[in-house]
This record gives C-alpha cells, structure tokens and sequence, in this order.
C-alpha cells in the first residue's frame, strides 16, 4: 500500500498570506467569511503553526485576488511508494513495477517544479538520485534498459534545475550523465533531448555558435517530430541570436511543420514533453522576432502564446524569460503601462519561486522604465 500524499509549503506562505490580506484592507474574520473557514486557522496560518491544505490555499488565492501567488505556494508531494522505499533498502531486487514507480515519481516532480520552482524540489531530486544512481550500478540482465531510460530522464531534470538556477557546470555534469545513461539504454529521444540542453546552456551564455551547432546535432537525431520541433526552434533563436532574419524563419517553419506532425500522434512524444504546444512554439517564434529587432509581431507573439498557456503552467518559472521580453518589446513600443504589467507578472513568479535571477531581472525591468508609467 502507498504512503499517504505530503503537502509541501512555502515557509514564505505565512507572511505573503498576511501581507495580501492586509493589503486588501480585511481582518482575520472578514477574509474568513470569505473563505468560509474560521477566524482561529486563519490565524494559525499566518503564524505558521498550521499547514495549509491545497484547496484552502487555492481559495484564499482567489478570495484576495493573488492571481496565483499564493497557491504557487502550496503543493501536494507525490507519495513515496513502499516499493520504492524497499528498492533504497534492497537495490539488488528492482523489479519492473518499481521502475515505474519511479518514472511516475518524476512526473509528479516535474509538474511540482513548475508550480515551485526550482530551488524548492531540487533537494528532494538530489535524494531521488542517489537511489537511482545505485539502482543503475546494480541492476543487469532484461531490466537494465528500462531502467536505464528512466535514470537518465532522472538526471535530464536533475540538470534542468541545476541550469535554471544558474549552476551551469552541475547542470552540464548531470546531461553528461543523462547523455551516457540514454545512450546505453538506447533512447535517441533523451540523446536530441540532451543535445538540445546543453544548446540551452550555450543560449544561457548567449553563445550562438555552439547554441546553433548542439540544436542542428538534436535536429539530426532519428527521434521523435516533438523533440525536433524542440531543436529546431531552439536552432532559430540562435541563429536569430546571430542576426541572420532568413535562417531564423526557415526553422521556425520547419519547426511549426514538426509540431503538426507530432500533434498528430502525441502518444509517440517523450513525457518530458509535455510543456510542448502551438503556445509554447508561439512564444518562441516572439523570442526570435525580439531578438532580430522586429518588436511587434514579437509583442504579438509572445502575448499570444502566454495568453493560451494552460492555467497550471502560467506561473512556471520557465515562462518568466518570456514574460520579461514581452516587458521589453513593449517598453521599446513606448506600451509603458503594459510593460510594467508584464514585468509584474514576471516579479511575482521569481518571487513565488524563488528564481533569483528572474526576481532579479524584472525588478531592473521595473527600476529603469521611462518616466510617466
């Protein structure tokens, strides 16, 4: 029998509750009707001596108009399986079922981090690790490639979060180890995956040689339509990172064409795809436009695709960047008003998750617009 779930809280969710329920001009008891919960849990979670539910937390959000700050703050862990539990305690007895334990695990932290942020699952995937790490050095025979897919998935995100939170050399120890584990296990979908990453880190550094040549490397692996689609677009950033306008919409085209295609059969795509989308592919295309200097179809672009993002994805950490060019594209239209909303947005969300360099960011966004917004 599985454990029951966790809830993981913020420890910054007492004071944010009680600065918006100030700010809202409400005591305890008003917020309370409001929410249809007693005065005494209210104030037993603005002391931190209670731990709110996800569903109490959600309507406490949407009672003082957070727009998602405060459920941002509140998430239920995934169980940890008493399968998974004897697999720490006896690596040598992996079955197939654990394996899919673990691969279940992963999505769970996977939607966990959007919510969270990085920094906030990054501990608990550190100790996810370790039992994968010695499942990997002990298991053989038939289970070793199953297992060995799912490993290297494990550590695909492990260098995801490390990339995120600024840690360019964990994050490209963890896509080696991605790379090598996808490799034996003969996964081509996690080789282009992990191609394209690391074109990621060299996007980070704003590098479009290597940026350019690591995604052209994915785009050539025999994967999937949607993790081509990836490396095509992320190929057409730094090719627009270049300033060459004609390379850019030429894979954006093709990029386009190959999310059609894999649209067509997503039961073929990785599930470490499932951000992939028209509104994701929309604001990449922005992104391209903002770097070539063409402010607004970027504008455009980029407000459309985060305006068709699924309700549990608009508060990712990821989507911040975009956030942030779409602040800038209209600061350069002299659409001061919306910029600074934008660039709002894009605060709340690094401060939910504790994204410094995105908190960072749009805080200097906010600081150096123009004058009368």
């Amino acid at each position: 029998m599985a454990s029951t779930n966790q809830t993981i809280v913020d420890p910054r969710f007492p004071d944010e509750l009680r600065r918006r329920r100030q700010q809202a001009g409400l005591s305890l008891r008003g917020l309370a009707a409001l929410v249809h919960h007693g005065k005494s849990l209210l104030h037993q979670l603005e002391t931190g001596r209670t731990r709110p539910a996800v569903d109490v937390a959600a309507r406490l959000d949407a009672a003082l108009h957070a727009e998602g700050a405060l459920a941002a703050l509140v998430a239920v862990a995934p169980p940890e399986d008493e399968r998974i539990s004897y697999a720490v305690r006896h690596p040598r007895r992996v079955d197939p079922a654990t394996v899919d334990e673990l691969a279940g695990l992963l999505a769970a932290h996977r939607r966990l981090e959007d919510s969270l942020g990085a920094g906030a699952v990054l501990p608990t995937v550190r100790s996810q690790l370790d039992l994968v790490t010695a499942l990997v050095r002990e298991t053989n025979g038939a289970l070793r490639p199953r297992l060995l897919d799912v490993a290297a998935q494990w550590a695909q995100f492990a260098g995801w979060l490390h990339a995120a939170g600024d840690r360019a050399a964990l994050a490209a120890g963890w896509y080696r180890t991605a790379l090598d584990w996808g490799a034996e296990a003969g996964s081509t979908d996690m080789v282009a995956t992990v191609l394209s990453l690391r074109g990621h880190l060299a996007w980070a550094a704003r590098r479009p040689g290597p940026l350019i040549d690591l995604s052209a490397a994915a785009l050539r692996q025999p994967t999937t339509p949607g993790v081509r689609a990836v490396a095509a677009q992320q190929q057409a950033r730094g090719h627009a990172l270049a300033g060459q306008a004609e390379a850019t919409v030429d894979l954006l085209d093709r990029a386009r064409d190959l999310l059609d295609a894999a649209r067509a059969e997503p039961d073929r795509e990785p599930p470490w795809l499932y951000f992939h989308s028209p509104a994701y592919l929309s604001m990449q295309t922005g992104l391209a436009h903002r770097l070539l200097g063409r402010d607004e179809p970027a504008v455009e672009l980029l407000a459309a695709g985060l305006a068709r993002l699924p309700a549990e994805t608009v508060g990712a950490a990821w989507t911040g960047p975009y956030l942030l060019h779409l602040a800038a594209g209209l600061t350069a239209l002299r659409e001061l008003d919306a910029a600074r909303q934008a660039y709002e947005r894009a605060l709340t969300i690094g401060r939910a998750t504790r994204t410094r360099s995105l908190t960072d960011q749009a805080e200097t966004g906010l600081r150096e617009l123009p004058e009368g917004t």
